[in-house]
């Protein structure tokens, strides 16, 4: 007779295949647990500095805002984005796994689909933004220069070559995006700060905006506070991709502040860099890249071209990895490159219908940043019950899925209610709350449009979860302290 740990449930072996590929669901070994808390240093550049980011910070200034008061909405809003997204980072070192599956810890083994569904879509979502981004930027600039086509067809070409090496760098796995981040950040800073060099002559620390996209100065601040926070906010299940790459002793406290200095700084320069540009531009809501392209030196138009393309590979490189984690969980007897394959598939057939067939891609990108407002409240029950737990995790609990059930993280049918219903209640306020092109909520419409879904969503969601945890504790899913001696050192932090 085969005795397990109480709580515990036996496991299958894991396809051969799909170990040796460090697929969604094994914990990675720790003898292949090599990364290190700084390179998060180039992660997070890579995928900032990408065309796909900083026309993000038009935002602002598209809004009415003048210089000073967008610099300062970027600002807070990336610090906030930030504050709620780095300590989720210490998820991947506590487990090994990936976030989506870490979340099953206290959203229960299958309510752990709720992080999947959220990481697939808003990773096709912003793939198809990134590759979307960085084609039309090749385009405009390479007719600028050569008189190139324009237009679907020109369009179509531009982005089935990316959208080709994008797959090839996410489809080879973690070894060659970090090699990859390496070389992009390093390439990306130099552009944006070249771009802010080229146009310094035309530059007017004064500009003092136009027309208010709501009724107030305030209002309006605070309209593009939380669009910013949304830029960091919105990596939120993509960390433990790379932390579970670190070793588990990594001491926590350093982890976060290296992974929330890197998003900080880099969301920073980006949204700043693109309200920079936009402040150039004879009508502030016109296409950026077009406005961009128009504005520079001839000569620079051919940086537009190459870092239209070479930028795009981090940032939409990340997000495929990460749906093909995400979705290798769900179809996890298959090995991470056969999904991954086909995640690329989906997501060139989403970007061609969305930015050609339909012209939709101003709708996806409405659409993607209201889904954003269901990250914070997943976010939120991540946060409560690492507290509660005191990042002290049963990796092994975390994939019982794959045995038919049972273990420390089952709950009831294998979905935490409390988790769940905090989960739902944040989300539906936050819906409420949000303020898109897409959706204007009642709770933004009486508050003058203001748009406060993310701090509202998520204090909502952690609030009602240590609640019901308060009244109903999860004592099944606790690991007992660890013995000095016996179980190891005392945890690191």
């Amino acid at each position: 007779m085969t005795l397990h740990p109480t709580g515990a449930a036996p496991l299958t072996a894991v396809p051969p295949r799909a170990e040796a590929e460090h697929d969604g669901i094994a914990p990675v070994p720790e003898s292949d647990r090599t990364s290190r808390t700084s390179d998060f240093g180039w992660i997070w550049p890579s995928a900032q500095f990408s065309f796909g980011t900083v026309v993000l910070g038009a935002l602002p200034v598209v809004f009415g805002l003048g210089w000073w008061a967008a610099a300062s909405a970027i600002l807070v809003g990336v610090a906030a984005g930030t504050a709620l997204l780095a300590p989720l980072a210490r998820f991947g070192v506590r487990t090994g796994v990936n976030d989506p599956v870490a979340s099953g810890a206290h959203f229960g083994v299958r309510g752990r689909m709720v992080g999947s569904v959220i990481t697939v879509v808003t990773a096709l979502g912003f793939f198809a933004i990134a590759v979307w981004t960085g084609g039309t930027a090749v385009m405009v600039a390479s007719h600028r220069l050569l008189s190139t086509p324009t237009g679907p067809g020109a369009l179509t070409a531009a982005m089935a070559v990316t959208t080709a090496a994008v797959a090839l760098v996410a489809v080879r796995g973690h070894q060659v995006l970090l090699r990859t981040y390496k070389v992009t950040a390093l390439a990306g800073g130099t552009v944006l700060l070249a771009t802010v060099l080229v146009l310094a002559p035309d530059f007017d620390p004064g500009y003092a905006g136009g027309p208010l996209a709501l009724d107030s100065p305030l209002h309006t601040w605070l309209l593009a506070t939380t669009a910013a926070a949304t830029v960091p906010l919105s990596y939120a299940t993509f960390q433990g991709d790379y932390t579970r790459f670190m070793p588990r002793r990594t001491p926590t406290g350093r982890l976060v502040r290296h992974s929330g200095a890197a998003m900080f700084l880099s969301s920073l320069a980006a949204l700043l860099t693109g309200a920079y540009v936009t402040t150039l531009f004879p009508v502030p809501d016109e296409p950026w890249l077009q406005g961009l392209t128009d504005a520079v030196p001839g000569w620079f138009a051919v940086v537009v071209v190459v870092f239209g393309f070479a930028g795009t590979l981090p940032q939409a490189g990340l997000c495929l990895y990460a749906a093909g984690l995400s979705a290798n969980s769900v179809f996890w007897r298959t090995s991470r490159t056969v999904v991954t394959s086909v995640v690329s598939a989906l997501a060139a057939a989403v970007l061609y219908l969305g930015a050609v067939v339909y012209d939709a891609m101003d709708a996806m990108a409405a659409f993607v940043t209201l889904l954003l407002t269901v990250v914070a409240p997943w976010a939120a029950v991540l946060f409560v019950g690492y507290a509660q737990r005191r990042g002290r995790y049963d990796p092994e609990s975390l994939r019982t899925f794959t045995t038919g059930g049972g273990g420390r993280y089952w709950f009831t049918g294998g979905v935490n209610p409390r988790a769940l219903a905090a989960f739902a209640t944040g989300s539906a306020v936050g819906i409420l709350w949000v303020n898109s092109p897409i959706h204007l909520g009642p709770l933004a419409s009486a508050t003058g449009g203001v748009d406060l879904s993310l701090p509202a969503s998520f204090t909502v969601s952690a609030l009602l979860y240590a609640l019901l945890c308060r009244l109903s504790p999860e004592t099944g899913a606790l690991l007992p302290p660890p013995r000095p001696g016996r179980d190891g050192p005392a945890e690191v932090r």
